[in-house]
């Protein structure tokens, strides 16, 4: 399965999801800490990351773990809105990036406009408190059990985006309800599980399906 997952997955963007830091200083980490009082600090990467992802084309779920060793994240400049780089959604500038104790960590600034305040005060809030990597893998190594989902630990990546999003696929991410209703149970399963696709693509799916129901 290795060779064909490699040419599925490798050079492609993944997204997976972690959480702002609530409860934890880290002011003592900062380049400047007496003029960054505007800096959120969020954990990229937990130490726990393992999540499962699910193959389309094999029709087999597998369980991907980001090494934290493996992380390149000098691309990480600008935080955005839910997955869409453009200008009108970028809403900060990410900052000190570094790892402690096995988590990738950064800080977001927010832009002073109405749009990002309106986001950084939903963090404030505790209405939000995910937020998601973009990140492309250049290398895995994959291990099979037998009854097991194979197990693939992706050993170089590059992180290319982050952003604020809604829900959490990373166990050191805060755990939010899930929506009721089937037509939401399908979205689900089609974005967040593997999100290679691109929307436009997956949402004419979900039509496709609603349609049959």
């Amino acid at each position: 399965m290795e060779k064909k997952l490699r040419e599925k997955i490798v050079g492609r963007v993944f997204y997976r999801n972690a959480t702002i830091c609530q409860g934890k200083t880290y002011t003592e980490e900062r380049a400047n800490p007496s003029s960054d009082t505007k800096a959120s600090t969020f954990i990229l990467i937990s130490t726990d990351n393992a999540v499962e992802r699910y193959d389309f084309w094999e029709d087999k779920t597998y369980i991907e773990e980001l090494d934290i060793k493996g992380a390149d994240y000098s691309q990480l400049k600008t935080f955005f809105k839910d997955h869409n780089p453009r200008v009108d959604t970028a809403i900060g500038r990410i900052e000190n990036k570094r790892v402690k104790k096995s988590e990738l960590l950064a800080d977001v600034i927010f832009a002073s406009d109405l749009d990002s305040q309106v986001v950084k005060q939903k963090y404030q809030e505790g209405i939000l408190t995910d937020v998601s990597i973009g990140y492309m893998i250049n290398y895995f190594v994959e291990t099979s059990k037998k009854d097991e989902p194979n197990h693939v630990l992706v050993t170089d990546y590059t992180i290319v985006e982050l952003s604020a999003v809604w829900k959490g696929a990373d166990i050191g991410a805060v755990k939010l309800k899930q929506n009721e209703g089937e037509q939401a149970d399908e979205r689900e399963k089609v974005e967040e599980v593997y999100e290679v696709v691109p929307r436009s693509v997956l949402e004419r799916k979900l039509k496709l399906k609603i349609k049959e129901i």
